[in-house]
């Protein structure tokens, strides 16, 4: 009977270079991160609208409840915009390939992230802007207390984002953002001593949404960099240096040509 040794792996198996290009590739996150700055000003104009209008409307005040929700309007359709335009997609490439900077440009090609979102894609992503502005607007006309917004976020939230990993493929990183925000919403519910109180209310969304998601992409930066050296590592070792080798060759014909 022919038994077949198994084949030991190599420590500089040259094979180890598509995994961990694929890794690399799937978890550069810079691109994530110029989004994130981008969404964090929108939203946060968005969160100080609410606010103002909750303000607004316990002191009665109609100039400031009117400027208020049209700042809310304003930044929505902003958001909107930005979240769609295809300005906003290549404003967000050319940042990224500044900040890589001799790195270039890599793409996962399991990926669908630059390709242009299916519509059914397209109207979930502007269902959450719509969603979350009837959130602010429920708060206020005070018909739900600002303390359940990032649980009311996270009914739609959390899903959206898992749809949008699997979309796109993302590395691990990714789905760390969905998981805590969904467990920070349950936390909430049922009454962890996590909340921000009083005028710090708006920050019990804005703390989750942005810290979590931001977390999430310096993780996937992190083991970006880390799959970036092995691959450096083992191009260096996989790859002979045929220098010595060409010199030896090189020898050996004088050699023959002088025996000859």
């Amino acid at each position: 009977m022919i038994t077949h040794k198994k084949e030991k792996p190599v420590a500089n198996d040259p094979r180890k270079i598509i995994l961990w290009t694929r890794r690399y590739a799937q978890n550069r996150t810079i691109s994530f991160l110029v989004q994130w700055v981008f969404i964090v000003v929108m939203i946060l104009v968005i969160g100080v609208a609410a606010t103002m209008t909750q303000m607004a409307h316990k002191q009665e005040s109609q100039e400031l409840f009117i400027f208020s929700v049209g700042l809310m309007i304003v930044a929505c359709i902003a958001l909107g915009w930005f979240s769609l335009s295809r300005w906003s997609g290549e404003l967000i490439f050319r940042i990224t390939n500044r900040l890589y900077g001799r790195e270039g440009y890599v793409s996962y090609s399991g990926s669908h992230k630059h390709e242009k979102l299916p519509l059914w894609l397209t109207g979930f992503g502007g269902g959450l802007i719509v969603y979350h502005l009837v959130g602010a607007l429920l708060i206020s006309f005070s018909y739900m207390h600002i303390q359940y917004l990032q649980p009311w976020s996270a009914l739609y939230m959390t899903p959206y984002l898992i749809v949008m990993i699997l979309y796109q493929k993302l590395g691990f990183w990714a789905w760390l953002w969905p998981l805590f925000y969904g467990i920070h919403a349950l936390l909430l519910l049922f009454g962890a001593p996590i909340r921000f109180t009083h005028q710090y209310e708006l920050l019990n969304i804005v703390v989750p949404v942005f810290g979590y998601g931001l977390c999430a992409i310096l993780v996937g930066h992190l083991y970006s960099r880390y799959a970036l050296w092995q691959l450096k590592r083992l191009t260096r070792n996989a790859i002979p240096d045929t220098s010595d080798g060409g010199d030896s060759l090189n020898q050996e014909e004088n050699e023959g040509n002088g025996h000859g």
